[in-house]
């Protein structure tokens, strides 16, 4: 394939080496990340294995804790690969004596001479825009055999989710959508960013984009569409033209006065991919599994993204249900606010697999536009921090993984992840060291001065 040839020559021999390691076994162990992205990777890695005749046994981990990995059952696997996690835990990993593929976008610590990495930072590539942990896994299972392009709708479930397409594709993601479209294997076609529901459900659970006063507010969203006059039963793609973009300059300039950012409002309208082998929008899919993925149904999530949709319905109860949590949240931060330091702007919330969503969500259409948003969870003894930012910020210098890392070491803690999102967890007791820490070194990130907390 012409874009596996374009591929670093070092990435690409790193490529071949976990290829002829994995080909050579007969049972394969796979150990994803739980969330929609992890989920991805781990579906098309077992199909692609599953094509090669291996027996492959998967399983879906929230971290990977030394313990967890000292309870597998690796007796009976010939390889393990473990995708969009394990950077972190290279250390722990080299002590298998089973060969290990870590398939990872997340900053490694190091390089390791007996654990094979893909990893887009090893190759001076972008974890954020060249590739996700669905997309590396996409990419290793292409090496092994060009076919397995069709699998490249569940690989784009892993960018959304990671919300890697937004603005466009990039770098390795581009040429390996691009390859995707040119063999019709996913097909484009423009429409408003909402679910593909009556215009009432639409609106009504729509959290990205958020619209504030009228997201999850049912009466407000009934009146909105009677003012436009609109009918609330029918779906964005059954309406006029003329109704079409009546409706889009209209939430548009609601999105405006909510003090949204120009870039963020023009994703109101975007590239949606219908994935005929599966028949769905590849957005509809990601909702679906990403919702499994927050409300403890991973298996659900998993079943979905290889293609199993004989329990379709109860996904859409999942979906809705996450849908009115995430707007609890939302509404909640919508209405009480946040507490603000000087570069960074944070608040509490109690359920920590909605954290990093209504975070998310929050800094793009809600909050101030020039601080990165932390989320923190009080459990037993421990704090989990989600934080999220803009590429506007991480445009301006921010670097999330940093700060995150520096502010909770100086907490006595752990952190890291990406540029644009990232999390920890310190001791409980310690959050405010941890947000002088963050704030010191997100401002001198954004002013161009040291990182060191």
């Amino acid at each position: 394939m012409d874009m596996l040839r374009s591929l670093p020559e070092p990435l690409d021999e790193r490529l071949n080496e976990a290829v002829e390691v994995t080909k050579t076994a007969e049972r394969a162990r796979i150990l994803s990340h739980y969330d929609g992205d992890g989920t991805a990777a781990a579906a098309l890695l077992t199909l692609a294995l599953l094509r090669e005749g291996m027996e492959v046994h998967t399983t879906l981990s929230h971290q990977l804790e030394p313990e967890e990995l000292e309870a597998l059952d690796l007796d009976s696997a010939d390889v393990l690969l473990v995708s969009d996690m394990g950077s972190a835990q290279v250390d722990f990993l080299e002590k298998f004596k089973l060969p290990v593929v870590i398939l990872d976008h997340h900053q490694p610590l190091r390089e390791s001479k007996s654990v094979i990495q893909i990893n887009p930072h090893l190759f001076g590539l972008s974890g954020t825009k060249d590739l996700c942990g669905a997309t590396t896994a996409l990419l290793f299972t292409l090496a092994m055999a060009e076919t397995n392009l069709d699998l490249a709708g569940i690989a784009l479930i892993g960018c959304i989710a990671d919300r890697q397409h937004v603005g466009g594709f990039e770098g390795i993601n581009k040429a390996l959508f691009d390859k995707a479209l040119e063999e019709n294997v996913l097909k484009p076609e423009r429409g408003l960013a909402l679910a593909d529901l009556s215009m009432e459900e639409a609106l009504l659970y729509s959290v990205g984009p958020y619209f504030k006063d009228l997201s999850g507010r049912k009466n407000r969203v009934q009146k909105f569409l009677s003012d436009m006059h609109l009918d609330a039963g029918k779906r964005f793609r059954e309406l006029r033209d003329a109704e079409k973009e009546n409706l889009v300059s209209t939430l548009s300039l609601w999105l405006l006065r909510q003090g949204v950012r120009p870039e963020t409002v023009e994703h109101l309208v975007e590239e949606r991919y219908w994935y005929p082998p599966y028949g769905i929008y590849v957005d509809e899919l990601e909702a679906y599994v990403n919702a499994c993925s927050r409300q403890g149904e991973e298996s659900l999530g998993l079943s979905l993204s290889l293609g199993d949709f004989s329990e379709r319905e109860r996904a859409e109860e999942i979906r809705t249900k996450h849908w009115k949590e995430v707007l609890k949240g939302l509404m909640k931060v919508e209405a009480d606010g946040v507490f603000s330091k000087k570069h960074v702007q944070f608040f509490y919330t109690d359920v920590a697999t909605l954290a990093g969503s209504v975070a998310g969500v929050s800094m793009r259409y809600l909050l101030d536009q020039e601080k990165p948003t932390l989320a923190l969870v009080v459990a037993d003894g421990m704090t989990k921090v989600s934080a999220r930012a803009t590429d506007y910020l991480v445009e301006k210098g921010l670097n999330l993984a940093e700060a995150l890392r520096l502010g909770a070491e100086a907490a006595g803690g752990s952190g890291g992840g990406h540029n644009i999102a990232s999390g920890a967890t310190i001791p409980k007791g310690k959050e405010e060291r941890f947000l002088e820490a963050v704030d010191s070194v997100v401002g001198k990130q954004l002013t161009g001065g040291s990182p060191e907390a």
